[in-house]
């Protein structure tokens, strides 16, 4: 594919998905109740909830973004009533987040920025315009209502958009994946590596005042990145309300998927979302060992990680 065409194709990809969101809210603004509560997964990157993700897809009977609807980003709603339940079959490989299958799930990141700016990503409540926020409410209004059943949404960046999205979606519940904090900084420096061949270079979701961290080692700039999000995440605890919120461990979740399949069901079904569990999980998931960055860089990151 030549440059040219790749710019056509995105251009018209962009242009396409505008008329459906057009065609969304015009169809859906006068009834833009949700129903059942949506879950949002919650965490820093390289928390690992893509697996948590996967895994809700595979075991509960529930809907999601999938590569499918991320296509069709305007107006998720129509994709959903083309698949028609339809789901790729249960998988829990990914590469930093992504996903290959057509119907498998998808953080779609095209399907937040019609209602967030891209920069900073950081969104107070009181920076989200409410019109927008009226449309974000519509348009998971409208995806529920094809969907018919509970809904699930990935998307890391809306760690920190917590505040405005629990005012969208009143009923919305959070749950929030955390993962020990040497083994999240050291899987950060990994995926800096893969994506930009350099540790030094950031990587992924912006906390606020990360500007001022730049200046930071590499091993120290991660630790910031983990802390300070989940730090933007705890700051609208307060405000959207903290029983709306469920706290996991990542290391829990690999030694026993099935019990934390039966806390979030637990929880989910507490404030109103019936989690329906279709699958069984796999008995356990093996985390990943040894070092896969440098050794030197790897001490520091040890040493810094035991200072915080």
């Amino acid at each position: 594919m030549t440059a040219f065409t790749a710019i056509a194709r995105n251009r018209f990809r962009r242009g396409a998905n505008s008329a459906l969101g057009a065609m969304e809210q015009a169809l859906w603004r006068s009834n833009a109740e949700p129903g059942s509560p949506p879950v949002l997964l919650l965490g820093a990157p390289r928390c690992g909830s893509t697996l948590l993700y996967q895994l809700m897809v595979a075991c509960f009977d529930v809907s999601y973004l999938s590569n499918l609807h991320c296509s069709m980003f305007g107006c998720p709603a129509l994709a959903e009533r083309m698949a028609r339940g339809r789901r790729a079959p249960a998988s829990f490989e990914s590469r930093l987040g992504g996903t290959e299958e057509r119907l498998a799930p998808s953080e779609c990141g095209p399907f937040w920025y019609r209602f967030f700016r891209r920069s900073p990503q950081y969104v107070a409540l009181e920076d989200a315009p409410p019109e927008q926020l009226r449309r974000l409410r519509a348009s998971v209004a409208a995806f529920q209502r094809a969907a018919g059943r509970p809904v699930v949404f990935k998307n890391l960046l809306c760690s920190l958009r917590v505040a405005p999205i629990g005012a969208a979606l009143p009923g919305a519940i959070f749950v929030v994946l955390h993962r020990d904090l040497l083994d999240h900084a050291h899987s950060l420096l990994e995926a800096r590596k893969l994506v930009h061949g350099s540790y030094e270079r950031w990587w992924s979701a912006e906390p606020p005042g990360y500007e001022g961290l730049l200046e930071l080692p590499p091993e120290e700039q991660v630790i910031q990145q983990v802390q300070r999000v989940e730090a933007a995440i705890d700051a609208h605890r307060a405000a959207v309300g903290p029983e709306r919120f469920l706290d996991l461990r990542y290391e829990d979740l690999c030694l026993d998927p099935q019990a934390a399949l039966g806390t979030i069901a637990a929880f989910a079904g507490a404030r109103g979302c019936a989690l329906r569990q279709a699958a069984d999980p796999p008995a356990e998931f093996s985390r990943r060992a040894g070092v896969r960055i440098e050794p030197e860089l790897y001490g520091r990151l040890q040493r810094a990680a035991a200072a915080a």
